[in-house]
Formats: C-alpha cells, sequence, structure tokens
C-alpha cells in the first residue's frame, strides 16, 4: 500500500511539473508564417514608412514597428532592404498554371477581366485564407457584358449576350449569381476608327454601369480606342481597362476622368508588343532573365504583319502621362497571356512602360500594389498594414531609385510562407 501511495505521489509531482511549464505560441510549434522581418525599409503600397520591423502571426501582418519587438517569434534578419507588397496584375486572363506563373515573379494577386467561372469559383476560398500556397489570389470578371457575335464570343466560352437596355439588370445579376466580383462591359463607339466586333449600344451601357451601381458593383468598360473611352466615362464607368492610342486624350477626357474618379488600366506592354515589339527582348537581355519555355511561346506570338503609324506609340505614352499629371487613378495590368505577353514577367514590363510614360518610381509601385487594391475593394491584399496578408517581397535596397530591382527578388512571401 505504502509502494502504491508513493508511486501516486511520484506521478503527481511529475504532472504538476508537466502542467506548470508555459504554453507553447504558434511559433514555438513550427509555424513557418509566423515571424518578425526586419530591418527594412517599407513601402507599404502608398508611402515610404518610418517603421522598420513587420510582425507576421500565421500568414497576417499584425504590427509594424520602429524597433525590434521583443516577441518569441522566428526573426529573419535583413540589412536594410525594401519591402513592399506583393504585386497586383489588374489586368489578367487565367486558367491552367497562370497563378502558379504569376507568382513566379512576386505577382501574388490578379484580376482576371474574363474567364471561366467554375474556376474562379474554386479559388475563391483561398482568398480569405492563410494557408500554404503556390498560386496567386484571383479576383475576377467572370463572364463579361457583350453584344452578340461580340468580343469575348469568340474564345469557346459560352457568354450569354445582351440586345437591349432592359435586359442589363437581368444580365448584371446572372454574372453576380456565377461569382462576378464586379461587372465588366465591351463597348466600341459606333463611328470609332477601330471596330473589332460588334458592340452593345451606347444605352446598353448605360443600363449595364446603372444596374451593377444599384447592386453596388464596380463596372468597367473594356475599349480601344478615344471615342469608346469617352462615351464609357460620360455613362459612368468606374474604369477603363485598357488604354489606346489612336490619339492622345482630349482634354475633355482627361477632366472627365479626374471629375468622375475614373481609372485606367492602360495595358502598355500589351501595345508596345503590337506597336514595337522590342521591350521584351531589350529586358530579358539587361537582365539576364530566361524565362521558362511556355513564357517564352507566349512573348513570341505576334498580332499578325499589321504595321502601324510610329506616332501611335507616343500617343499611348502621352495619354498615360496627361492622366498621371491630372490624377487619374493609374492601375498596372498586363493582359496576359495575350501575344507578346506572359503571366508575371509582362507585369514587370508594364511597371517599366508606366516608368517611361512619367510616373515616379513610388506612383508606379502603387499602380501594382494599393492603387487596384482600392479600385476593386481588395479586403486583404496590395498592402503593407496591420490586417493584411503576408504577401511580400523583399528587394534590394536601391529599389527607392531602381525600379529594376523588382525583376531580381531577394525574397517573396505568399501568405507568409516564403517561396
Amino acid at each position: 500500500m505504502k509502494k502504491i501511495l508513493l508511486l501516486i505521489a511520484v506521478v503527481s509531482a511529475v504532472l504538476a511539473i508537466v502542467l506548470s511549464l508555459p504554453t507553447p505560441k504558434p511559433a514555438d510549434v513550427g509555424s513557418d508564417n509566423s515571424f518578425v522581418v526586419g530591418p527594412v525599409n517599407i513601402f507599404d503600397g502608398e508611402k515610404w514608412r518610418d517603421e522598420k520591423f513587420v510582425v507576421v502571426h500565421e500568414g497576417w501582418i499584425t504590427e509594424l514597428s520602429v524597433q525590434r519587438p521583443d516577441l518569441d517569434l522566428p526573426y529573419r534578419e535583413t540589412q536594410g532592404q525594401v519591402l513592399i507588397p506583393g504585386l497586383i496584375d489588374a489586368h489578367v486572363h487565367v486558367w491552367g498554371d497562370a497563378l502558379a506563373q504569376s507568382l513566379d515573379f512576386g505577382v501574388t494577386t490578379v484580376i482576371d477581366m474574363f474567364g471561366d467561372p467554375n474556376f474562379l469559383q474554386q479559388h475563391k476560398a483561398a482568398r480569405a485564407e492563410t494557408q500554404q500556397a503556390k498560386h496567386a489570389d484571383i479576383f475576377g470578371a467572370g463572364l463579361l457584358v457583350t453584344a452578340p457575335n461580340g468580343h469575348g464570343t469568340q474564345y469557346g466560352i459560352s457568354v450569354p449576350t445582351l440586345s437591349a437596355p432592359s435586359a442589363a439588370p437581368e444580365a448584371v445579376a446572372e454574372r453576380l449569381d456565377s461569382g462576378s466580383d464586379f461587372i465588366k462591359i465591351v463597348y466600341t463607339h459606333a463611328d470609332a476608327v477601330y471596330q473589332h466586333a460588334p458592340s452593345i449600344s451606347y444605352a446598353e451601357l448605360e443600363a449595364t454601369i446603372k444596374a451593377a451601381h444599384q447592386a453596388q458593383q464596380v463596372a468597367v468598360v473594356h475599349v480601344a480606342d478615344h471615342a469608346s473611352a469617352v462615351d464609357a466615362v460620360k455613362a459612368g464607368a468606374d474604369g477603363l481597362v485598357h488604354s489606346f492610342f489612336d490619339r492622345p486624350a482630349s482634354d475633355e477626357l482627361v477632366q472627365l476622368m479626374r471629375s468622375n474618379g475614373t481609372f485606367i488600366i492602360p495595358t502598355m506592354a500589351l501595345y508596345e508588343g503590337m506597336l514595337r515589339g522590342e521591350l521584351n527582348e531589350t529586358l530579358l537581355t539587361a537582365e539576364n532573365i530566361k524565362l521558362p519555355a511556355s513564357a517564352q511561346a507566349s512573348l513570341n506570338q505576334s498580332f499578325g504583319n499589321t504595321q502601324f503609324p510610329t506616332h501611335f506609340y507616343d500617343n499611348l505614352l502621352l495619354t498615360t502621362e496627361r492622366l498621371y499629371q491630372a490624377g487619374v487613378p493609374i492601375l498596372a495590368g498586363s493582359d496576359a497571356p495575350n501575344p507578346s505577353t506572359a503571366h508575371g514577367w509582362s507585369l514587370l514590363v508594364e511597371l517599366e512602360m508606366l516608368q517611361r510614360a512619367g510616373l515616379p518610381l513610388e506612383a508606379v509601385l502603387h499602380a501594382a500594389t494599393a492603387a487596384p487594391a482600392q479600385a476593386f475593394a481588395l479586403p486583404h491584399q496590395g498592402r503593407i498594414a496591420e490586417g493584411m496578408k503576408a504577401d511580400l517581397l523583399l528587394l534590394d535596397a536601391d529599389t527607392t531609385t531602381n525600379l529594376r530591382a523588382l525583376f531580381h527578388p531577394q525574397a517573396v512571401w505568399k501568405n507568409g510562407f516564403q517561396l
């Protein structure tokens, strides 16, 4: 009996010691997406910050600090490099492994401008999660709004078309029911110099934008010429998802966009491939980058042998410069994988084009981070701030003056996991 009592006493003493030990924190049990990183120069998507350290808990940014926090978390020591949000490509079309390709170049979020609603639905849940992932987050338009036999009906996806203004509310509701995050509309002015397909009417354009706004959704418009852009802005579009090059932006259009708060995604990398076709090779050679075979094949595609006047390229740059100088929000988007573009890579080319159009470095970075996040109301992407996903890029310190550092990131984190 004494032996049994002694054994019970020993077990009780050991148990008491075990229970008195501190409870392990998530980082203590091997959480790979909880850490402190710094010291770094932080561009938060809008501006440079005074803080030098970022705290990440289970894939979420929880604190920015001037001094290194005294926390029991793994410490990722840096040497004063630049930390920016993961990039956002504001104009893509994705399928297959496109989301993984994007991540290879630091693009952690994409905005799909037309695609299979089923693909979009399959990836929606991941946008609010911080599990380990090998692909970018996706927000998308799903099925666009277009005319019978209009642009978008030729790609093998069944697209319900619009034939009357009265049908616009039903068309918008149908797309939202299928999972669209916003409404994209294809429109060409009746007398436009560039008619690539039948178009909805101006009345149908107005009705669709009105229906989208009544549903509290963003409405963006695909245009390809100046006259169509003017119509889209007058009709109340929240954004234009292409620029144009038939002429520079007029004072009327610039003032309309400024007063209406209309943003633009110029997709100049796409247009450079169409008008000149030189920049991809120039940058690949200058930065000593070898792309995967699939990406290179996409860049090697062309729009045919059409010859465009030299001033069209100048018009493209001048329009972007005028809009930026007027305070029109500029968003970076590649329109990959159209000819001469590739997922991920072409967003970096787009940023180079924005800089050539006269945008300062901070404005270029803003165009690929916080600007699209704000325009499309992305809840956890595009910024370095408390409550945001830990989608981050660590870049060489000279990023403060040299945009090309984006071509050679020192680290990429998706959901707080380093790739």
